[in-house]
């Protein structure tokens, strides 16, 4: 009977391992290597000072959501498509040219992170400032651009 309960218990040990059907192993480590590394919010704001501060939007519109809240001076606030965000403030800062842009205060610990700063631009040869508020949501496993307000 001893005997028959320790031959049990290996059987069970070595199969629940995966020693005596190997793909079940395989399966395993397949579906943790699946598994997307999530971008912290700090990297992502890095990430959008150095886009806005060299015009290039491209470096985090992997990042806009599907419906993005978007409020630029002189229209209307609305959400917008991740396409219609990219066009819209690659125009906007073709017309409102960057001169300098720094987050002032990052909030990434909670479950809503934000971030805001002044950016200092050039218009028609005329240096002017405005405030920028960025917010993040987290969409499945990765943070996304719910908010872009600029005053």
């Amino acid at each position: 009977m001893k005997i028959r309960l320790a031959l049990l218990f290996l059987f069970y040990f070595l199969t629940l391992n995966g020693v005596l059907y190997p793909q079940v192993q395989n399966q395993r480590m397949q579906f943790k290597e699946q598994k997307p590394a999530l971008e912290l919010p700090k990297h992502i704001f890095n990430k959008i000072e150095e886009g806005i501060t060299l015009k290039e939007i491209d470096k985090f519109s992997q990042f806009f959501s599907s419906q993005t809240y978007l409020s630029l001076p002189n229209t209307a606030p609305n959400y917008y498509s991740s396409n219609q965000v990219f066009y819209i403030l690659q125009d906007y800062f073709r017309i409102y040219k960057p001169v300098n842009f720094r987050f002032l205060t990052i909030n990434e610990k909670s479950d809503n992170p934000y971030a805001s700063g002044y950016y200092k631009f050039e218009f028609r040869g005329i240096r002017g400032t405005a405030q920028i508020y960025i917010a993040l949501k987290l969409v499945g496993n990765t943070w996304k651009i719910s908010q872009i307000t600029i005053n």
